[in-house]
């Protein structure tokens, strides 16, 4: 059968005789009539203590009444506080030994080491150099005082005459 005639068949397929749902339930009590429903009904298998079901609330609401036994906790705390001491301990001392002390602060040294050891242009240098790092309150000028006696001695025994008259 095609698919595309599925939503034209009139005929389910299914049939059943005349009158059957109108007689099936007469049949169907006939025929638990006649016969045994469950085989061996008066002989189960189980047997029940005499009067056990009359005696069984009591026993049930005596094993209730009973103390109260004490509750032992499976989620103890205790190993957890062990384990934050220890850790608190190991960071302690790791904090004392370890405590190095830092230098925060660049030394001219190590500014005039790197600069020197790159080759930059002036412009490289100007962009190191930015306007907004030149105006902070922390960048400081010192200005130190020679004296005019060191200073004369020290470019005489420094330099030759003739480079500085140049």
């Amino acid at each position: 059968m095609k698919k595309g005639n599925l939503h034209n068949i009139n005929d389910p397929g299914f049939k059943t005789p005349e009158n059957y749902f109108e007689s099936f339930e007469g049949n169907l009590m006939k025929k638990l009539e006649g016969t045994e429903s469950i085989p061996n009904l008066n002989n189960p298998g189980f047997t029940v203590p005499k009067d056990y079901f009359n005696s069984v609330d009591d026993e049930i609401l005596n094993k209730l009444n009973k103390d109260d036994t004490p509750v032992i906790s499976l989620n103890s705390r205790k190993p957890l506080y062990y384990i934050a001491g220890i850790a608190a301990s190991i960071v302690l001392i790791l904090a004392i030994f370890l405590n190095k002390p830092f230098e925060d602060e660049i030394s001219v040294e190590m500014v005039e080491a790197y600069l020197g050891d790159r080759d930059l242009s002036s412009y490289e240098l100007a962009e190191l150099l930015l306007d907004s790092d030149l105006l902070e309150d922390d960048f400081v000028i010192t200005e130190t005082s020679f004296e005019e006696d060191n200073l004369e001695s020290y470019l005489l025994d420094n330099s030759e005459i003739d480079l500085i008259i140049e």
